[in-house]
This record gives C-alpha cells, structure tokens and sequence, in this order.
C-alpha cells in the first residue's frame, strides 16, 4: 500500500502545483457538479432482503474508505429490488462522497471497479460532473484535497450524526485554473496516476483472493 500512497502525494501535489503556477477563479463546488442522493423511500431494502451475493452491489459505510473502494465485504439486492429503487445508482465516472456518520471520504468508480451494477446508501452522495470541462478524475482529487477537509470541517451539522447536507456542500469552493489547457494537461496527468493506483489495487485484491484460496484448501485438509 505504499507504493498508492506514494501516488496519492504525486497526485495531491500536482494539482497544487497546477493551481499555484496558474491563474485561477474561485468556483463553488455546486457550480461544477450535480449531487445525486440515494432514494430513501418506501422501497428501501431490509435486512433480510441483502445477500453475499447477487445482481447489484449496494455500499454500506465499509465499502467507501479514506482510500477509495474497499470490497472486503459486501451486500447485493437483486435486480428486481435495483430497478424498484429510484436514484442513487452509479454511471461509470461517478465519484461517491460520504455524507453521514464518517464524512468526507471519497471513492471513484473507474472502469477498473469490477462490478458493473452498483448504488449507493442513505448515507452516501453521487457526485457527478456537470461539463466536460472538469474531468471526473479532476474532481475526484479536488475532493481529496486539503481544501475540501477543511470545508467539511466548516460545513458538518450534527452531533449525534455529524452530517453534510447538500445545501452546504455546494457552498465549498475551490481554486480552479483558468486556462483550458492547463486543466487537459492536469487532467491528463491524474488520470495516468489513477491507472497506475488502480491496477495496484486489483493485484492486492487478486493476491488477497489467492491467499483466501490457499488457507480454505489448507485448513481443509
């Protein structure tokens, strides 16, 4: 896990970089994205209607870490129950933000995520870009960002169940540069980074896999 840290800091300091070497404006966050919620109503999954196993991956809070996408456990809903379900059903390109309890923690669903049917909770945020202009993977590390921990600090309600409302989370404001080409180029130089972190994290999700495998076929013996 060194070596994506490493690439967390590469990302992290180059958008800093990009800002600082560049003339930039002062953009809301709600100006640049749109906020998709998950659907809360009377179709709400239960208990008994989660498996290990199935046709959509819902998230709960484990699923969305401080690094990214972590599967080590997971719930399903069938199809039916997916397409009962109004919003909160992820596009590729999407980035989830966590909005209840543990805020502010960030994952990105990049093609490299394997599975191809997902939504989030009742706790959780889509977050999604509303121009091409700011490339998901830009917007992913904006949300990653020092700026960002320190709107939510700002911006967080609740006590019992700290909570970031949509209504505040647009207020958060980012320096963006002005310059198109200078926002291609940062984004072209993420994205390669978000590769290169993303194939890490299936190799440590295959050698993980192998060494379940080989423990079940070992203590069954």
């Amino acid at each position: 896990m060194l070596k994506n840290d490493n690439l967390e800091a590469q990302s992290q300091a180059i958008l800093t970089k990009t800002v600082c070497d560049n003339e930039t404006i002062s953009v809301s966050l709600g100006d640049i994205v749109d906020f998709i919620d998950g659907d809360r109503g009377k179709n709400y999954p239960t208990f008994d209607e989660f498996s290990d196993t199935g046709y959509c991956l819902f998230l709960n809070a484990s699923n969305v870490t401080s690094t990214g996408f972590s599967f080590d456990t997971c719930q399903f809903v069938t199809k039916e129950k997916d397409e009962a379900l109004r919003k909160g059903h992820l596009s590729r390109g999407d980035i989830v933000l966590t909005s209840r309890g543990t805020l502010g923690n960030v994952a990105y669903y990049n093609n490299y995520i394997p599975f191809n049917n997902v939504r989030i909770n009742s706790g959780m945020l889509i977050i999604r870009p509303k121009t091409d202009r700011y490339t998901p993977v830009l917007l992913f590390t904006l949300l990653k960002s020092g700026y960002m921990k320190a709107a939510i600090e700002s911006l967080k309600s609740g006590s019992a169940q700290p909570q970031l409302p949509i209504k505040d989370l647009q207020k958060a404001q980012f320096e963006i540069p002005t310059n198109d080409s200078s926002l291609q180029q940062l984004s072209i130089k993420l994205s390669y980074i978000d590769n290169c972190y993303s194939e890490n994290c299936l190799e440590i999700m295959a050698l993980k896999n192998m060494s379940m495998l080989l423990l079940s076929e070992l203590s069954s013996r």
